[in-house]
């Protein structure tokens, strides 16, 4: 009699239990695999936009940009690299980080740190000066603070107002041709002169632009989206109008009604 075969019977049924094992670990390996390729797969990509922007920073120190004022920020490394040559005194310190680079932005989009072409532009190194060449307000009336500010010209004699935000929009710009004038915020609320000679109520935060002979106010037309400037009467100016008007005005001869003859009708 045939003594069963317990080792042979042991290998048959474990040959059928390994299948559904080895099914689940091929299975198991193929989506580890996938993952992998698919980490794989970002890592490249974020390398490769690594690269394109190494490859298109400047080399050296050089700045290459589009013609005209650019909106946006400088780097930060951009922003420690010039520091120093733009912002020349402590007391520029105080600048918000973000008006700062966009700053920086505008000056090497610009190449106002060059004199080609008599296109350089600086802040002034003049301590009592400085704080008279910056301004912050919410002069658009949205509730976020813009910076004014005036840069000087290598004549030493025009200068430059520019209004940004602080993502490094360029609200206004404009070039002040033989003047260097002082900027202040006046608030909303306060009377100026717009339209005519007669104060009204500013409707938002605006800059006051003085020069030893005249007073200029900026401020933001929401209807046009920019910025109109309005020239503010002196108390001189008053006079001299109302003695003018009062020369305008002829004197009305009184009528003696006693001197006059009435005709009888016919």
């Amino acid at each position: 009699m045939e003594q069963p075969d317990f080792n042979k019977n042991e290998l048959q049924n474990s040959a059928k239990e390994n299948p559904p094992k080895n099914k689940k670990r091929i299975i198991l390996l193929v989506l580890l695999a996938i993952i992998l390729l698919a980490v794989v797969g970002v890592l490249a990509f974020r390398y490769g936009s690594y690269v394109q922007r190494q490859a298109d920073e400047p080399v050296g120190g050089a700045y290459t940009a589009d013609p005209g004022i650019m909106n946006g920020l400088a780097s930060h490394n951009e922003l420690e690299q010039w520091s120093g040559a733009i912002f020349t005194i402590p007391e520029y310190n105080t600048i918000p980080e973000h008006f700062k680079r966009a700053i920086v932005k505008i000056f090497l989009d610009n190449k106002f740190y060059t004199n080609e072409d008599g296109n350089q532009h600086f802040f002034t190194k003049i301590k009592d000066r400085s704080s008279k060449v910056i301004a912050y307000g919410d002069y658009t009336g949205e509730g976020d603070t813009q910076m004014a500010f005036l840069l000087e010209k290598a004549d030493f004699q025009s200068s430059a107002i520019f209004i940004i935000t602080k993502e490094g929009n360029l609200l206004y710009y404009k070039d002040i041709g033989n003047e260097l004038p002082t900027i202040k915020r006046f608030s909303k609320g306060d009377l100026i002169y717009m339209d005519e000679m007669k104060l009204i109520r500013a409707p938002f935060d605006g800059i006051i632009k003085q020069t030893k002979g005249s007073k200029n106010v900026l401020i933001y037309n929401s209807k046009t989206k920019t910025f109109d400037e309005y020239y503010q009467y002196t108390a001189d100016d008053i006079k001299h109008y109302n003695d003018e008007d009062a020369l305008d005005e002829e004197p009305v001869e009184d009528v003696d009604s006693t001197a006059v003859k009435s005709e009888k009708p016919q």
